[in-house]
C-alpha cells in the first residue's frame, strides 16, 4: 500500500505504510499515547511537552532504517538463510511502533502503579499464555528475566488488540523485540539472527528506542548535549559469525557516534533526570497518584481495562477508559484538598533543595565520605520508618513526635523483655530522633519552618563503566574477527560510585534573597555520625570480649 508521510522536526518526512497508519496508529489504544507525556522534565525544562505519540513513531523510523542495515548485511553472507528470518522484518517494525503503548500516565512517574512484585509472574504466565510459547517460560525462570511493567503490558495489549495483523508463529518474536528477552535454549542460526534484530530495539546499550528519547528528548528540551550521527551509526550495523555466532555489531566507521551515545546518555541522567526538581515533581504526582488509586478505584493498581477502550468504573465518578495523563489531573482535581495536591498545581508551595546536584552534595561531605554513607543509611532508615507511621518523607513536628513515641513505647516493652532486638531499635531511634532535633535546630538558626522533606536518590554512574559498553562487537576490515569496542578505543573510564544512593532534603523557601547557611546542620550530622561509628566499634569490641570469655570458660 502507498505510504503516508509524517513531518518529524528531527528526521524531516517521515514515511509510513498506509496499512500501518489504518490499523495502529489510527487506533484510539494508539492515540491515548499523544496524552502520555514522554519524559518528566517540563518543571525544567519549560518545552519538553513531547509525547509517547511522536516517540513511537520516532522509533519506527529509526528501526527501519537499522532493518535495511541488518538486511543488506544478511544479504551479503550466503550462509544466512534470509529466506527463513524475512517474515519477521514486518513484525520487528510493528514492535517499533507499538513497544510504548502500555505505557502508564505519565510515563515512567507512574510506572509503580501498574501491578504489585506479586502480578509480575502473572504477566509472564499471560504473555506465554497469548504466544504459546513454552520455551519462553523456562528462560524467563533461568536468565532471571524482568522487563519494566510497561513493556509487559505492551505486550499484552498489542498482542489482544493488534494480534490479528501480527502473523501468529512470530508473536513470540514480537514480546521478545519489546522485552528485550533473548531466546537462550535453542541457539539456532535463525534465532541467533532473531536475537539480533532484538537488540536493535531493546538492547542494554544501544537500540532505536534510546537513540530516539536522546535526540527527541534534548531537541524539545533545549538541552545542549552532543551530536549523535544516527544515519552513520545505523548505517554501520552488521551482522557476523564472532566464535560460530551470528552476532550486532557496528564498523569502524561507528566509533566515535558511539561514545558520543554514552555522552549523551550519561549528561541526560546526570543533569536531567537526577535534577532535584525534577526528582521532586515526580515525588509529589507519585503521592497524588497513590491517593487517586487508594480513592478511586477498585485495586491498589492500574488495571488493564483502564488503559483500553473497554474502560472500569471509578467511584463516583463514572467509566475511565484509555486511562491518560488529562485523566489523572481531573481526578487529581476531584482529590479533596491537601498539601501535597496544593504544591502540585500552586508551585509557589513548592519546597526547594537545600543542596542543588549531586556534585554540590559531593562537595558538602568531601572529607568526610565514611560519614556520609552512615548518615545516607541512618536517612534512608528514618524514610522507612516514617512511611510506617504514616508521614510519608515528612520530618515536622508531628513527625518528630511520632518517632519519640514509638521510642518512648519500645522502652516500655524493653522493661518487659529485656532483649537484644528492641535495644537495637531503641537505639535507632534515638539517631532519628537525634537527626530530627538537629533540622529543628537547623530551621530555627535560618528562620524557616520545620517542615522538610526527604527523597533518596540514586549516584551517578556513568555509561562508560558498564562492562556492556566495552563488549560492544566492532568491525575493522583488518581483522578477521570483530573485537570489543573496549580494545580499541581509549575513551574516558569510569567506576562505580562507593555509595548506591544519597539524598535530597527539601525545605520551604520564605524568601528568594535569603541563602540557607548549612555548615552548622552538616557539622550535627557529622556529630552523629561518629557517635553511631563510635557505638558500632564499641559493640563490637564488647562481642569480641564476650566470645574470647566463652573460649576461655
Amino acid at each position: 500500500m502507498a505510504d503516508k508521510i509524517f513531518k518529524d522536526p528531527i528526521y524531516g518526512y517521515i514515511e509510513i505504510d498506509e496499512e500501518h497508519i489504518n490499523n495502529i496508529i489510527d487506533t484510539a489504544n494508539f492515540q491515548r499515547l499523544r496524552d502520555i507525556i514522554q519524559t518528566s522534565y517540563s518543571p525544567l525544562y519549560t518545552s519538553a511537552l513531547h509525547n509517547r505519540f511522536t516517540h513511537s513513531i520516532g522509533v519506527y523510523h529509526l528501526g527501519k532504517i537499522a532493518l535495511n542495515s541488518f538486511r543488506r548485511s544478511c544479504l551479503s553472507d550466503k550462509n544466512i538463510p534470509i529466506n527463513k528470518i524475512e517474515k519477521y522484518f514486518n513484525t520487528f517494525e510493528i514492535a517499533c511502533l507499538l513497544h510504548d503503548i502500555g505505557h502508564a500516565p505519565f510515563s515512567h512517574t507512574g510506572e509503580d502503579f501498574y501491578f504489585n512484585e506479586k502480578m509480575h509472574d502473572a504477566f509472564h504466565e499471560e504473555i506465554i499464555s497469548l504466544t504459546k510459547d513454552d520455551v519462553l517460560k523456562t528462560e524467563i525462570t533461568k536468565n532471571s528475566y524482568k522487563a519494566a511493567p510497561h513493556e509487559l503490558m505492551s505486550v499484552i495489549i498489542s498482542l489482544k488488540n493488534y494480534g490479528h495483523k501480527i502473523p501468529t508463529e512470530t508473536w513470540s518474536f514480537f514480546s521478545r523485540c519489546i522485552t528485550g528477552y533473548k531466546y537462550t535454549e535453542k541457539p539456532t542460526k535463525v534465532n541467533q539472527l532473531l536475537n539480533c534484530m532484538i537488540e536493535l530495539l531493546n538492547s542494554t546499550m544501544i537500540d532505536v528506542d534510546k537513540l530516539d528519547y536522546l535526540l527527541r528528548d534534548a531537541f524539545m528540551s533545549g538541552f545542549d548535549t552532543t551530536s549523535i550521527d544516527y544515519i552513520r551509526l545505523l548505517e554501520s550495523i552488521r551482522i557476523v559469525k564472532c566464535n560460530g555466532v551470528y552476532k550486532l555489531c557496528f564498523y569502524k566507521t561507528a566509533v566515535s557516534v558511539i561514545e558520543n551515545v554514552v555522552y549523551a546518555r550519561d549528561a541526560e541522567k546526570k543533569w536531567i533526570q537526577n535534577h532535584p526538581t525534577v526528582i521532586y515533581d515526580a515525588y509529589l504526582l507519585q503521592n497524588i497518584m497513590s491517593q487517586i488509586i487508594n480513592t478511586y478505584m477498585s485495586k491498589n493498581y492500574i488495571e488493564y481495562d483502564y488503559l483500553t477502550e473497554t474502560g472500569l468504573d471509578i467511584k463516583n465518578l463514572g467509566k475511565v477508559r484509555l486511562l491518560s495523563d488529562s485523566d489523572i489531573l481531573y481526578l487529581m482535581k476531584n482529590l479533596p484538598q491537601n498539601k501535597i495536591v496544593l504544591e502540585y498545581f500552586d508551585r509557589r508551595y513548592r519546597k526547594h533543595p537545600i543542596w542543588k546536584t549531586e556534585a554540590e552534595y559531593k562537595a558538602i561531605f568531601i572529607d568526610n565520605e565514611k560519614e556520609a554513607q552512615i548518615i545516607e543509611q541512618e536517612f534512608n532508615d528514618l524514610k522507612k520508618e516514617l512511611s510506617s507511621l504514616g508521614y510519608i518523607n515528612i520530618i515536622n513536628n508531628d513527625a518528630l513526635n511520632a518517632i519519640k513515641k514509638d521510642a518512648d513505647k519500645l522502652a516500655e516493652d524493653y522493661k518487659k523483655e529485656n532483649s537484644i532486638k528492641l535495644k537495637m531499635s531503641i537505639t535507632k531511634r534515638q539517631h532519628q530522633i537525634a537527626i530530627m532535633e538537629a533540622l529543628y535546630r537547623f530551621s530555627k538558626r535560618e528562620d524557616i519552618d520545620f517542615n522538610f522533606t526527604i527523597i533518596s536518590a540514586k549516584q551517578f554512574n556513568s555509561g562508560f563503566g558498564k562492562p556492556e559498553f566495552y563488549k560492544i562487537n566492532m568491525i575493522f576490515p583488518e581483522l578477521s574477527e570483530a573485537c570489543e569496542f573496549g580494545s580499541v578505543s581509549n575513551v574516558l573510564k569510569a567506576s562505580e560510585s562507593a555509595s548506591e544512593n544519597f539524598f535530597y532534603l527539601y525545605y520551604i523557601r520564605k524568601n528568594t534573597n535569603n541563602k540557607l547557611h548549612i555548615s552548622e546542620l552538616i557539622e550535627d550530622l557529622l556529630k552523629i555520625a561518629n557517635i553511631i561509628e563510635n557505638e558500632k566499634q564499641q559493640k563490637q569490641i564488647h562481642e569480641k570480649i564476650e566470645q574470647t570469655t566463652k573460649r576461655l570458660k
